[in-house]
């Protein structure tokens, strides 16, 4: 089917078979609007200028513990916001220029990357609750690694798992089963067809979504517990400092994730219907950008300490 032919089906009947994303070798759609450039744009350069100045104050200003679970948490939260932050140039450059001058691979790694970013953001996430968490229910002031070089192993295995299990998975899957047109990128409708493609959008989504509501809720019933144990006085308990700083970082993730998470879900079936729709695609490319809004953590971190 051509391209003329696809927008009719699209906008005279308002659906458009499966069928299609399996019938010929290419897959094109009209490429988007300056409307929707423009606002790419606009965050995606507030997340390159925000991003830059947290990531380096914070790695200046941290003062990092050898044993400490939580300093090297942050720290790899560090890295992995200035690995993404790399990548955001090349966006900015196809969304201003409208069309991408740097080739399949590079088109598939930046799409993959801010992924990548957004997930393993979520697990640093989780690890430094969860540890502020078990903290709290312990009466410890910290969780440390029992050795120095235990925190290097660590991240050393989550590194590993980064670049030789999940981005062969991202490139691996995105862009292979049709021919796209090469001057246009982070359009890979036609791979959502694929059944694995789809579970693993489901699982991810409604794993992170799960997870926050648990954390939500435990955070709620430990200020809740904090607030009747310390009635009058709670906000000069150090306690209650440090769990403020988790419910940041709650915060963070329903204000970034939770949007393009949740979208995500009913994406994944409705962009099957209508594959070229300027409206799903815009939607979740605006979500997807909000995920980005993460690496301004560091800044709120360090707010939350002053």
């Amino acid at each position: 089917m051509n391209m003329s032919a696809m927008n009719n089906t699209v906008s005279s009947t308002g659906t458009f078979s499966t069928n299609n994303f399996t019938s010929d070798d290419s897959f094109h759609c009209d490429p988007p609007g300056s409307a929707h450039n423009a606002a790419l744009i606009a965050i995606y350069i507030i997340v390159l200028m925000g991003g830059s100045i947290g990531a380096f104050v914070m790695a200046w200003k941290i003062k990092t513990d050898s044993k400490s679970v939580t300093s090297t948490a942050v720290v790899n939260l560090i890295l992995m916001h200035t690995f993404f932050l790399l990548t955001v140039p090349f966006r900015i450059s196809y969304y201003v220029l409208g069309e991408w001058k740097f080739g399949e691979m590079l088109c598939k790694l930046v799409s993959a990357m801010i992924h990548v970013h957004m997930y393993l953001c979520f697990m640093f996430y989780v690890a430094i609750i969860v540890i502020r968490m078990l903290s709290f229910f312990r009466e410890k002031k910290t969780v440390e690694f029992y050795q120095p070089w235990h925190a290097g192993a660590v991240s050393l295995v989550v590194w590993t798992l980064v670049f030789f299990a999940i981005f062969p998975l991202f490139l691996g899957f995105y862009g292979i089963s049709k021919n796209y047109n090469q001057k246009q990128c982070f359009q890979f409708q036609a791979e959502i067809a694929n059944k694995f493609v789809k579970f693993v959008n489901h699982l991810s989504g409604t794993v992170v979504l799960s997870t926050i509501c648990v954390l939500l809720a435990i955070q709620i019933y430990v200020i809740t517990k904090l607030t009747n144990k310390h009635a009058g006085t709670f906000r000069k308990q150090q306690q209650f400092g440090a769990q403020t700083k988790t419910l940041l970082f709650l915060l963070i993730m329903i204000l970034c994730f939770l949007p393009y998470l949740g979208f995500r879900l009913f994406y994944v079936k409705q962009i099957m219907i209508y594959p070229c729709s300027l409206n799903l695609h815009t939607v979740n490319e605006i979500f997807l950008a909000l995920t980005a809004m993460s690496c301004f953590d560091v800044l709120t971190f360090l707010v939350a300490a002053h």
